[in-house]
């Protein structure tokens, strides 16, 4: 009874040996692939600004032309100061004569107080004149402000460039009163510029994580640097916005692109992602047997990360027809 089963169970082990499927198997580090990504993108400058005038003066010169690249401080518009330098002189006018009066009340107090105690000035006069000590003081101070303020509209007649400035348009016309907020030149940022990319959410973590992302327009490829990711979703587009910074020498504002980048993990080709039952994933040889490991985020057709050891054995021919669990011989 022995023997036979003995028999039975050698019969059985040798037909499961003969069940074993022959596949070929390459290191994850081998098969892996590190794919690239791109997303549409635009130069845009930080600053798109309309130059407009603080006072109300009539426009003398605008000694800028369109297309000119100009540097911070350098004069984008010129208007008539006169009036404003009038208004500083009566201002000058007004706080020396206030400082006059001033000097004169305070002279006036100090020989009072040397008086008050012989009994020849009273102290309610005393107390008056430190009065009109007081209000002189004010008035020098408001005399020195309005003289403040004529000196800065005179300035203010002079309209400079905040920022080296690209012009991109002329708005006033010599010869036109210029008044407070009114644009008279717009002009760009031409050292604080970006570029925004739209991104899928699915690719946000990829970007951050390349080592190498390039702006790629025309012939121009220049590398770039993330900045940050806009933590939101275009409700329209359902994307998120990204915004990277030239790292050497930047293109124009405006100009259209794709921002490419190459994923820093790696990755499996899409054509070893298999599916079995409602899962995707792939099949790796181990102890003799295949098993299929699951990678949730997988989708058909298209490379996925995957968290497996560099010297996992990935089976490569044979795969279709395995199940988890099947017993497997490795091809030499």
């Amino acid at each position: 009874m022995r023997t036979l089963f003995f028999v039975f169970w050698l019969i059985g082990t040798t037909s499961a040996a003969a069940q074993a499927i022959s596949v070929t198997t390459q290191p994850f580090s081998e098969v892996s692939i590190y794919p690239q990504r791109n997303a549409f993108a635009t130069v845009i400058s930080l600053n798109n600004s309309r130059i407009s005038a603080e006072v109300t003066a009539r426009i003398v010169e605008i000694p800028v032309e369109v297309g000119q690249i100009v540097n911070k401080g350098s004069t984008l518009a010129r208007l008539d100061s006169r009036d404003y330098v009038l208004a500083a002189e009566r201002a000058n006018a007004a706080l020396e004569s206030a400082t006059s009066t001033y000097q004169f009340a305070l002279q006036q107090l100090e020989r009072s107080r040397k008086l008050v105690a012989e009994g020849f000035v009273s102290p309610q006069a005393l107390n008056q004149q430190e009065t009109d000590v007081s209000t002189a003081s004010a008035n020098v101070r408001t005399a020195k402000a309005d003289l403040t303020s004529a000196r800065r509209n005179i300035k203010k007649c002079l309209i400079r460039a905040p920022f080296k400035a690209i012009i991109k348009e002329r708005l006033g016309q010599v010869g036109e009163i210029a008044t407070p907020g009114a644009p008279l030149v717009r002009v760009l940022d031409a050292s604080s510029i970006e570029v925004s990319a739209r991104i899928q959410p699915d690719d946000a973590q990829e970007l951050q994580s390349s080592k190498s992302i390039i702006f790629e327009s025309g012939e121009e490829r220049l590398p770039l640097k993330l900045r940050r990711i806009v933590p939101a979703l275009d409700e329209r587009e359902r994307s998120q916005e990204a915004r990277l910074r030239f790292q050497k020498r930047s293109a124009l504002p405006g100009a259209p692109g794709r921002v490419v980048w190459q994923s820093a993990q790696a990755h499996l080709p899409p054509d070893l992602v298999l599916r079995r039952g409602t899962q995707l994933g792939v099949f790796i040889a181990a102890n003799g047997k295949a098993l299929f490991v699951a990678i949730p985020q997988a989708q058909e057709g298209r490379p996925v990360a995957a968290n497996l050891a560099a010297n996992a054995a990935v089976i490569i021919n044979g795969r279709y027809q395995l199940q988890n669990g099947d017993a497997v011989t490795i091809a030499q």
